[in-house]
């Protein structure tokens, strides 16, 4: 009696298991058959309809990195027609811009509408040739901006631009695809609009960036991405060291030893290179201890890369935050540069996570590549500790601003008791131009290469005895 009871509550139970599966197998593959459905359709669906559409794309293709692309289209100069159109009558050119774009799309993409009245997004999928991506950029912006009558007498003329990017090339999450089309569509903005802008044109969706995106993750669990160090000096006494900046290697088994130009790109793009910053500053915590322990070095300051991707991250304050407190090292002792930094001058976001990051003690430091006014302003508003001439601003010595500006930063350091540093130095007489200049500090070729960890010890120990 009682093994029979147990049998039917083990079948019961048993049936209602194979029940649930069945349920859930059925929802998923209803979700599947809307989703089919949905790239069927010719319909202008909403954002929200087309953010989840894309995140379960993303979810059912990220194993099988099936590449397919999100265009975000922007009528230039909105302003114009809603200040001379009504609300009725926006909607009305809008509908004809969207059915004209209809016209241009390949079998199974998407329109959808933006939370902005002047914006759409299309999402491309993985059975289109992408390789053929950019000419159907210019065959939907041509459709797009056909003109279109209105009120039988008036005739709207406009132009469009388009910012591109590309799963899993161009981001492997929802959140890193839109980050790159924002700053895509800002290039073309910045460059007056009417164009056609990838996140970057060197990437496409070709076998070899895809199978340099597979290795990049191997690359990271295996630990083959490697720091150099080249010193940072005082540029009136050579043996007087300040500091070194930590220079990006990639230990490639097959490859050699990669540049940061042969695979960085990517990385940014993909969202690696997040975890590509955290391992700088966790080895330059590590070598920091070292520097302290072996060398009895309290003294010197280590400058790693960050990219304005990572400061957008707000993860990224945590995971320095975790990482301070774990080596119990003094975080003053880094100083973060971010390349770029006047692109993001105006991003609110960029400028409140940099700050949480300098409570923790980071430096900050900032690039000049360029002859930018607008830079003393960043300096004081960032709270930056640092300025380097990057070795493109010295390029411009023919410039006629160019002697004004250079005196200007430098009596601005010295005022504001900023370190200044001039990278770049091959020779020596660019060394006795900034040293006659003011510019206290140098680093370049002429004074180190990179030196590997074991390299930086022996030089260390070299200029201790001399």
């Amino acid at each position: 009696m009682i093994n029979d009871i147990l049998l039917t509550i083990g079948v019961t139970i048993l049936l209602i298991g194979m029940i649930l599966g069945l349920i859930v197998l059925l929802k998923i593959e209803i979700r599947k058959y809307r989703d089919d459905k949905m790239l069927l359709s010719d319909q202008v669906i909403s954002y929200d309809v087309f953010k989840a559409l894309i995140e379960r794309v993303i979810k059912r293709n990220t194993k099988k990195n099936l590449p397919f692309t999100i265009i975000q289209i922007d009528i230039d100069k909105f302003q114009d027609i809603e200040d001379t159109f009504n609300k009725d009558e926006e909607a009305y050119i809008m509908s004809y811009v969207a059915s004209h774009i209809k016209s241009a799309l390949p079998e199974e993409s998407i329109i959808s509408s933006s939370s902005k009245p002047d914006e759409f997004y299309i999402y491309i999928p993985h059975t289109y040739d992408h390789s053929n991506i950019y000419s159907l950029a210019k065959n939907i912006k041509k459709e797009a901006e056909k003109k279109i009558q209105i009120l039988d007498k008036i005739t709207i003329k406009k132009t469009i631009s388009m910012a591109i990017a590309s799963f899993p090339l161009h981001g492997n999450s929802l959140d890193l695809i839109n980050q790159s089309l924002e700053i895509a569509m800002y290039m073309v903005k910045k460059s007056g609009g009417n164009d056609i802008k990838y996140y970057s044109d060197e990437l496409n969706q070709t076998k070899e960036n895809m199978q340099l995106y597979q290795e990049l993750k191997i690359a990271k669990e295996n630990k083959e991405f490697i720091y150099y160090y080249q010193p940072i000096v005082h540029s009136k006494e050579l043996t007087d060291v300040y500091g070194f900046e930590a220079l990006l290697r990639w230990n490639h088994p097959k490859r050699g030893l990669l540049m940061p130009g042969q695979f960085l790109h990517l990385a940014e793009q993909t969202g690696e290179l997040d975890d590509i910053g955290i391992i700088a500053v966790e080895q330059a915590l590590e070598l920091l201890t070292d520097l302290s322990q072996l060398q009895q070095r309290n003294d010197l300051i280590i400058n790693i890369n960050l990219s304005p991707r990572q400061v957008l991250n707000e993860m990224t304050f945590t995971i320095f935050q975790r990482m301070v407190d774990k080596y119990n090292q003094d975080a003053s002792s880094i100083a973060i540069e971010i390349p770029d930094f006047s692109l993001y001058k105006k991003n609110e976001v960029f400028r409140r996570n940099l700050i949480r990051i300098k409570t923790l003690g980071f430096k900050i430091a900032m690039d000049i590549q360029t002859t930018d006014y607008d830079m003393l302003d960043l300096i004081e508003r960032f709270q930056i500790d640092m300025i380097k001439f990057n070795r493109k601003f010295f390029m411009l010595e023919d410039n006629y601003n160019f002697r004004k500006y250079y005196q200007m930063i430098v009596e601005f350091a010295e005022n504001k008791k900023l370190k200044l540093v001039a990278e770049g130095i091959e020779n020596k007489e660019m060394l006795k131009s900034i040293t006659e200049k003011g510019v206290p500090y140098a680093q370049g070729f002429f004074i180190s290469n990179p030196l590997s960890p074991e390299e930086l010890f022996t030089y260390l120990g070299k200029i201790k005895k001399s």
